[in-house]
């Protein structure tokens, strides 16, 4: 096996890094949507049951009891919801003050950290590129999966900067960017179907192995 890529294929460095990549890229999405399930509170109805009966069908002091009952629970609600929020701030904190010395770890924690190792992973991947040819087209390639190919990768490399870049931001407070994170991870999404569409209709595959 060879470093570098040339005439016979890919080295071995390009080969780590892009497996490397996608381990990161698989390890982050698991993360996130596990941290999404259990940040997100359950919707919880706080209409009392009895509710319904008012209107005049029941007293004054069980309207009170009715409405009080309503109230906490709305209260207890929010509160879960404003933990949320301060669990993945306090874990970027964590990350710089200190407070992780103990060892552990929480899941917002490893998205952030995740995230960067990503960021440092697509800087990698930028600056291997610039430095080492990339070896011959494969003659399995048409020329329109050459172009697509060739396009796709450049989106996938822009997209390891911005969705991690847009998922901290969120996690220290720029809640505006929300909808470039969203758009950010369908694009990848697409980017990737098209991508894994195309080595694996022409069998190319085993080049990256």
């Amino acid at each position: 096996m060879r470093w570098r890529n040339g005439e016979h294929g890919y080295g071995i460095v390009t080969k780590v890094l892009h497996w490397s990549t996608v381990a990161l890229l698989l390890a982050q999405l698991t993360v996130g949507y596990v941290m999404d399930d259990e940040a997100d509170p359950t919707d919880v109805d706080c209409d009392p049951v009895g509710e319904q009966l008012g209107g005049g069908r029941t007293s004054d002091a069980e309207e009170e009891r009715l409405d009080r009952a309503e109230e906490e629970c709305e209260q207890v609600a929010e509160a879960r919801e404003e933990g949320a929020d301060d669990a993945v701030g306090a874990a970027w904190s964590d990350l710089w003050t200190g407070d992780l010395a103990g060892g552990e770890l929480t899941l917002p924690g490893w998205h952030v950290l995740l995230g960067l190792a990503i960021v440092a992973m697509g800087v990698l991947r930028v600056v291997w590129r610039r430095t080492t040819p990339l070896p011959p087209w494969d003659d399995r390639l048409t020329e329109t999966d050459r172009m697509v190919l060739h396009r796709v990768e450049r989106v996938l490399l822009a997209l390891l900067f911005v969705v991690p870049a847009t998922g901290i931001a969120l996690v220290v407070g720029s809640s505006d960017l929300v909808p470039l994170h969203v758009a950010a991870h369908l694009c990848f999404y697409a980017a990737l179907v098209v991508h894994v569409g195309v080595v694996v209709r022409r069998r190319v595959v085993g080049r990256m192995l």
